[in-house]
């Protein structure tokens, strides 16, 4: 894996040392990507340079460009319609894709990924990508939500908590943990410090909050996700309004100015945290001596843990005019090798392929990928969105920020409380188009 890796490098390097000198080389072959997720700035970065080892490797130009995911369905119904196909390959996660399956817009690619050797791909969101036995998205990368928690927080913690220990009896990682015991993990810190050390973010702009907060309530028992007002929604809102109401979250003020906790994580704003693997995996692997990992927390009455999860795919739009350079694209990016240096620099997202995640390390990055994993084989209600069931994803996520903000005030939310936000949401639903 890592010959290819340094091969590619270098293939990049010499790329950029000759693109002034022949820049006909591809005069006649050129791919027009277009992305629709990897919205932090830090990711871009790297996807950028990741492009540029395709160039290298293909001799092919890459036009790149970045689309708002519900601006991107209409993007492409346009092209359509128009009958001027401009886009070749499109990034579409799981939660938006369902659109561009029921209109036709997607060529069914099983056949070509049939035939490409060493790559078995995980069935996990088939129910998404296919239809009818028809392949029009490949998954590259999918997630999970698990926990991170800093050294700093190690003297607090509840005696109950499982784990695993060094010969000194060091924690290295979390095993199982309870919300309960979390719970009391964060009030005690508080008591102790005099300083909130958790909380989930809640930036209105990109708002993420609904996910950790739907996998909460999973956990104790919720039916589904978007679910707020049965009993299992209940208890998790009432949790968190304890904890609340005794000080020990991160005031609003703070959690409000990020949709990720990696910079509260960094600063040692939050002590324990749970959150989507991708962002805690990079806080992670900046000081991996500084934190231990563990799961997505379980809910002590049900045994359960509760998570939503989604895979980035890419796919090839109907009629494109560059179908052989996109081809190329999904074979490069399903390559074990390339796709593990590509899940491993978005913070250890999790390989879909089986030859990846068979042969991982002990690196920092494996250890996220296999953390993820984990969750996967474990007892965890796992829950994929799909957004298009919805007229507007960004008014759900209002709601849960509505919910959030009435339990930071400390208070117990009644049902007749939870059966309004409910309503909002089911609003919501019922009028999608």
């Amino acid at each position: 894996m890592i010959k290819k890796i340094i091969f590619l490098l270098i293939l990049f390097l010499i790329s950029n040392t000759l693109i002034g000198c022949s820049s006909s080389r591809t005069e006649n072959k050129e791919l027009n990507l277009v992305i629709s997720g990897l919205q932090q700035p830090s990711e871009k970065v790297f996807f950028k340079t990741f492009v540029k080892l395709f160039e290298a490797e293909y001799g092919i130009s890459v036009n790149l460009s970045y689309v708002l995911p519900q601006d991107l369905i209409e993007q492409i119904n346009s092209e359509a319609e128009a009958g001027n196909i401009v886009s070749d390959v499109i990034m579409v996660d799981t939660a938006h894709m369902t659109p561009y399956i029921d209109n036709n817009l997607m060529e069914d690619v099983s056949a070509y990924m049939d035939g490409l050797p060493g790559r078995t791909i995980t069935e996990i969101f088939s129910d998404y990508t296919s239809r009818d036995d028809e392949d029009y998205f490949v998954p590259v990368s999918f997630d999970i939500y698990i926990s991170i928690y800093n050294k700093l927080a190690i003297p607090y913690i509840p005696s109950t908590v499982l784990t695993t220990t060094s010969k000194e009896g060091e924690i290295l990682q979390i095993d199982t943990i309870t919300w309960e015991e979390f719970s009391k993990w964060a009030i005690t810190i508080k008591n102790e410090t005099g300083i909130p050390k958790t909380g989930f973010p809640m930036s209105s702009s990109s708002s993420q909050l609904l996910y950790p907060m739907g996998g909460m309530a999973l956990a104790f028992g919720s039916e589904s996700f978007l679910k707020v007002n049965d009993e299992g929604a209940l208890e998790a809102w009432n949790l968190i309004a304890e904890m609340a109401s005794k000080g020990a979250i991160v005031s609003e003020s703070i959690l409000s100015t990020v949709n990720q906790p990696t910079a509260l994580i960094d600063t040692g704003t939050l002590w324990l945290s749970f959150g989507h693997m991708g962002p805690i995996g990079e806080a992670y692997e900046k000081n991996p001596d500084q934190y231990v990992l563990g799961p997505a927390p379980i809910a002590k009455d049900t045994d359960m843990a509760g998570s939503t999860a989604g895979a980035w795919t890419f796919g090839i739009v109907k009629g494109a005019s560059h179908l052989s350079e996109a081809e190329m694209w999904l074979r490069f990016m399903t390559d074990p090798e390339i796709n593990y240096l590509y899940c491993s620099n978005l913070g250890g997202v999790i390989s879909p392929i089986l030859e990846v995640v068979e042969n991982l390390s002990s690196s920092n990055t494996d250890k996220i990928m296999a953390s993820g994993l984990a969750g996967f084989s474990g007892e965890t209600k796992i829950v994929v969105p799909n957004t298009s069931e919805y007229s507007s994803w960004n008014d759900v996520k209002l709601v849960y920020i509505s919910l959030y903000h009435s339990l930071l005030l400390g208070n117990k939310i009644s049902q007749e409380e939870a059966d309004v936000y409910q309503s909002q949401i089911d609003i919501l639903r019922s009028t999608t188009k």
